[in-house]
C-alpha cells in the first residue's frame, strides 16, 4: 500500500528506505537527488501542503501519510488535507511543543515531538551521564499469547522502548511469526530478544487461558530475566468472567513484581494522568508517571484524590523540573472515586498511571474497574 512522505530530509530519506513503494514530496533539489538513489521510491517535486499536488500523487489511495518537514505550518496544512481525504493513518512531526494543541484539535492520532525528546535525551546525558536516565527503563517484557498481541501490546512496547532506549524481550510460541516481530523492532531501532517456549507449555496456557500468568512469570524467572515493565494486551471480559473475577490481565499484574502496562493506546503518549492518594506507593506512582512523560515529551496531569503530604507533591514537582516535564495539578473536591473514574474515562489521556494494592482512598474494586474499562493504556505501579 502507498505511503506518502512530505519532507525528504534525513528523517524522510531514512524512512523512505524502510518503506518500499513510498512517495516522497520535496522542494529542495539537493535533497531530491539523494532520495532518487533509493530503489523503489518515487520522488515528486513540490509543496507537500498543496492539495492539488497531493491529489495527483494519489492521496485518496494512500494507506499512510507522514509529514516530516521542519515547518509546523506546512505539516499542519498537509495533515489537514490528509485528514479531509480520510487517510487511515496520519503521522506528523511537530517542532514546537507549544503547537501540540492545534494538531490535537485537528484529530491527528500520531504526533511526534523530536525537539523535546532530543532535548530531554541530551539533558539526561549532561545530568546523569551515558547510559542513565531520570529513572532507568532498560528491559520491557511482552508475553505473546496470540497473534493479536503482536499488533497491540508488542507495538506499544516498541513505542515505549524507542524513546526509553530499552530492550524488548518477548515470550512467544513457535507458531507466531518471528520474522514479522523482528522486522517491526528493527524498523523502530529497538533491540529485541525472543524467548521461544515449548509447544507443550503453550498448549497448557491456551487450555487454561484464565490462568497463564503465573506460568509466564515463572518461565521469565527461569531465564533470569527481571524486566522494568511488563506490557500486555487489554482483555474483553464476559459477564461471568467479571462476576468470578477471571481475568488474565489482573492475574499477570498480581504475579508481577514490577509495573504492568495494559496496552490500549498504540501510539506515543501526549497527555498522562496519574492518580495520587495517601498510599505508600503514591511516590512510586508519581515517579513512574514523570519518567514516561519525560521520555515521550508528554504533559503530566496529577489528580490528587485526598490530602497528601506536602513533601510528596514537592518531590514530584522537582522530578518534573529535572526532567523538563510540564505538570498540571488537579485537586479533587467531590467524591474521589467518582472523579477518578470520570477523569480516566474522559478520553483526554493516552496513559493512566495508578497504584496497585494501595492503602489510600483508591480501593481494589476501583482499580479493577479502571484496568478493565479505561479507554486509554493503564500502568499499574507496585
Amino acid at each position: 500500500m502507498k505511503k506518502i512522505i512530505v519532507g525528504g530530509g534525513r528523517v524522510g530519506r531514512e524512512l523512505a528506505a524502510q518503506l518500499p513503494e513510498s512517495v516522497v514530496i520535496e522542494l529542495n533539489q539537493e535533497k531530491r537527488e539523494k532520495i532518487t538513489e533509493i530503489a523503489g521510491v518515487e520522488v515528486v517535486t513540490g509543496d507537500g501542503s498543496d492539495e492539488e499536488l497531493l491529489n495527483r500523487v494519489g492521496l485518496d489511495d494512500a494507506a499512510a501519510f507522514i509529514s516530516l518537514t521542519s515547518n509546523d505550518d506546512v505539516n499542519y496544512r498537509a495533515a489537514a488535507i490528509a485528514k479531509k481525504h480520510g487517510v487511515p493513518k496520519i503521522i506528523v512531526r511537530v517542532e514546537d511543543p507549544e503547537d501540540r494543541e492545534r494538531f490535537r484539535k485537528l484529530g491527528i492520532e500520531y504526533i511526534m515531538y523530536p525537539t523535546k525528546i532530543v532535548a530531554n535525551l541530551i539533558g539526561d546525558l549532561l545530568r546523569f551521564g551515558a547510559g542513565e536516565t531520570l529513572t532507568p527503563c532498560d528491559k520491557i517484557l511482552v508475553p505473546i499469547l496470540n497473534e493479536n498481541t503482536v499488533e497491540k501490546a508488542f507495538k506499544e512496547a516498541l513505542l515505549v522502548a524507542s524513546v526509553a532506549r530499552a530492550e524488548v524481550t518477548a515470550i512467544s510460541s513457535v507458531d507466531i511469526d518471528r520474522k514479522e516481530m523482528e522486522s517491526k523492532a528493527k524498523a523502530m531501532g529497538v533491540p529485541l530478544k525472543i524467548l521461544l517456549e515449548e509447544e507443550k507449555l503453550m498448549d497448557i496456557i491456551k487450555k487454561h487461558l484464565h490462568y497463564p500468568s503465573c506460568i509466564i512469570m515463572d518461565r521469565v524467572k527461569e531465564h533470569s530475566y527481571y524486566p522494568d515493565y511488563v506490557i500486555i494486551d487489554q482483555e474483553e471480559l464476559g459477564i461471568m468472567d467479571k462476576v468470578f473475577k477471571r481475568s488474565v490481565v489482573l492475574k499477570v499484574i498480581k504475579s508481577a513484581s514490577c509495573p504492568v502496562l495494559v496496552a490500549r493506546t498504540f501510539r506515543y503518549y501526549e497527555r498522562i494522568i496519574a492518580l495520587l492518594d495517601s498510599s505508600e506507593i503514591a511516590e512510586s506512582v508519581g515517579r513512574h508517571a514523570v519518567q514516561i512523560a519525560h521520555l515521550c515529551g508528554a504533559e503530566l496531569h496529577l489528580l490528587i484524590l485526598e490530602t497528601v503530604p506536602g513533601e510528596l507533591i514537592d518531590g514530584i514537582r522537582k522530578m518534573g523540573e529535572k526532567g523538563n516535564v510540564r505538570i498540571i495539578e488537579n485537586w479533587v473536591e467531590g467524591n474521589p472515586m467518582i472523579e477518578a473514574v470520570k477523569e480516566v474515562k474522559s478520553g483526554n489521556y493516552e496513559l493512566a498511571v495508578i497504584p496497585w494494592r494501595g492503602t489510600g482512598v483508591i480501593k481494589s474494586d476501583i482499580i479493577r474497574k479502571i484496568v478493565d474499562n479505561a479507554p486509554c493504556s493503564v500502568l499499574t505501579v507496585v
